[in-house]
C-alpha cells in the first residue's frame, strides 16, 4: 500500500474511533490474530461494541473478515505517529517494549492491555522493562502474576492490573487437534523442527546433523523457521531449501500464520522456542529439546530470583539432549513416541496447574474489557 493510501487508512481509523470509542486492537503480524480471535469473538457475542483492528501486515486474515462489527485498518509505517493519539477506552496489543523505542503509548487516559502470545516467563526471553508501560496484563498463569509482582518490587514500579485470563490460542489448538485426530490419519506421519531465532539456535548449530539422521526415517520432515529468523537470516533459509529440497519427505514451512503442520506433527524438535509449551500442553505430544545456548534477552533476569517457567518444566514436558548427541536423535524420537500415551496424563495435569481458566479464557478476557468500557461510559 502506498503512503497516501495509508494516510487514508489513518483518517478512516480516527473517524471510526470517534463513532466507536471503546476498543482498539493492534497487531504487528498476521500470526497474532490467532491470539486475539477468541477474545474478539467473545466481545462481539457478549456486547454491542465494535472492535477496531489496526494491523501492520497486509496478509493479516482480519482484512478479509466480513463482519461490520470488526473494522480493520492496514497501517504500517505510520504506526509510530498515530499511537500517541489513540483515544479509545481499551487498546489491546501483543507488542512488548511499548514506549521503550519509537512506538509510544497514547497521551490519553487509555487502558493499554498486554495480551501474551507465548506462555513463557516474562523475565528471561523478554527485554528488561518490556511491560513497564502497560496498564493491564492478561496473565496466562500464576507464574506471570508472581514474576510481574516481583519485578515491580525489584525495580520499584507502580502496580499494574493483573487479570487471571489464561491462553485462548492453546485452547483453540487443543480443539483443532482433537478434530484433526478424530479424522482418518494420513499414510505418512510428520515430525516438526521449529527452533527459536536467538543466536546459536538449531538452524545455526546442528540442523545438518539432525536432518541427516531423520530424513531416512518414514516421516515427513517439516522445518519451520521462526519468522524473525526468516527476516534476519533469509539467506540461511534459502540455503537450507537448496540443500535438502530434493528430498521428497522434506518440507520447509515459511508461513508461520498456518498451524496445520503444528497440529498434524507427531513430535516437535526445538531449542528454546515457546512453541514447545504449546505443543506439549495443548496437544499432549512429545518434545525433544536440543540444549543450545539459552535464549536470554534480559541479562538481569536473575535479579528477579524466580526460575523461569521454560527452565522449570523443560524436563517435565520433553527430553533434553546435547547438540553433540544429535547423531542419536533417531533413537530419542522412537523412545519419545513409544512413551507418549503414558505421559499424556502428566501433561494435562501440568497444564491445569500453570494455565488459568482452561476452556474459558476468551470469555474472561472479554468480560474484563466489556465491564471496563461500561464503567467508563
Amino acid at each position: 500500500m502506498g503512503f497516501f493510501k495509508e494516510i487514508g487508512e489513518v483518517s478512516k481509523y480516527f473517524k471510526a474511533a470517534k463513532a466507536a470509542p471503546e476498543i482498539t486492537f493492534y497487531s504487528e503480524s498476521s500470526i497474532y490474530y490467532q491470539n486475539f480471535r477468541g477474545t474478539i469473538e467473545a466481545i462481539l457475542k457478549k456486547s454491542d461494541y465494535k472492535v477496531l483492528y489496526i494491523t501492520s501486515d497486509a496478509k493479516d486474515p482480519v482484512l478479509n473478515i466480513s463482519n461490520d462489527r470488526i473494522v480493520p485498518f492496514y497501517i504500517n509505517k505510520l504506526v509510530p505517529f498515530i499511537f500517541p493519539f489513540i483515544n479509545t477506552r481499551i487498546f489491546v496489543l501483543t507488542m512488548a517494549d511499548l514506549n521503550k523505542h519509537h512506538v509510544k503509548r497514547s497521551y490519553y487516559p487509555v487502558n493499554h492491555i498486554y495480551m501474551f502470545h507465548a506462555i513463557n516467563s516474562i523475565h528471561l526471553q523478554y527485554n528488561q522493562g518490556a511491560f513497564d508501560y502497560y496498564d493491564t496484563i492478561f496473565c496466562v498463569g500464576p507464574h506471570h502474576i508472581e514474576e510481574i509482582r516481583k519485578t515491580e518490587e525489584v525495580y520499584n514500579l507502580p502496580p499494574k492490573r493483573l487479570i487471571n485470563v489464561g491462553y485462548s490460542w492453546l485452547e483453540e489448538l487443543e480443539r483443532n487437534y482433537r478434530r484433526i485426530s478424530s479424522q482418518q490419519e494420513s499414510d505418512k506421519k510428520k515430525l516438526l523442527i521449529a527452533p527459536s531465532w536467538h543466536a546459536g539456535n538449531i538452524l545455526e548449530t546442528c540442523i545438518d546433523t539432525i536432518l541427516e539422521n531423520i530424513l531416512p526415517l518414514p516421516y515427513e520432515i517439516v522445518v519451520r523457521p521462526h519468522p524473525e529468523f526468516i527476516k534476519r537470516q533469509g539467506d540461511k533459509v534459502k540455503k537450507l531449501q537448496e540443500k535438502y529440497g530434493d528430498h521428497n519427505n522434506f518440507f520447509l514451512e515459511t508461513n508461520s500464520a498456518s498451524s496445520q503442520n503444528v497440529q498434524e506433527s507427531e513430535l516437535l524438535i526445538t531449542d528454546w522456542s515457546g512453541i514447545a509449551i504449546e505443543f506439549s500442553l495443548g496437544m499432549g505430544k512429545p518434545v525433544i529439546f536440543i540444549d543450545t545456548p539459552k535464549k536470554v534477552h534480559n541479562p538481569e533476569y536473575k535479579k528477579i530470583g524466580i526460575v523461569p517457567l521454560e527452565d522449570r518444566i523443560r524436563n517435565l514436558i520433553g527430553t533434553v539432549i546435547k547438540p553433540s548427541d544429535c547423531i542419536y536423535i533417531d533413537r530419542e524420537i522412537e523412545k519419545a513416541l513409544n512413551n507418549k500415551e503414558e505421559k499424556r496424563e502428566t501433561l494435562v495435569n501440568l497444564r491445569n496447574d500453570i494455565i488459568f481458566n482452561w476452556g474459558r479464557s476468551s470469555e474472561v478476557g472479554a468480560d474484563y474489557i466489556i465491564q471496563y468500557c461500561e464503567e467508563k461510559q
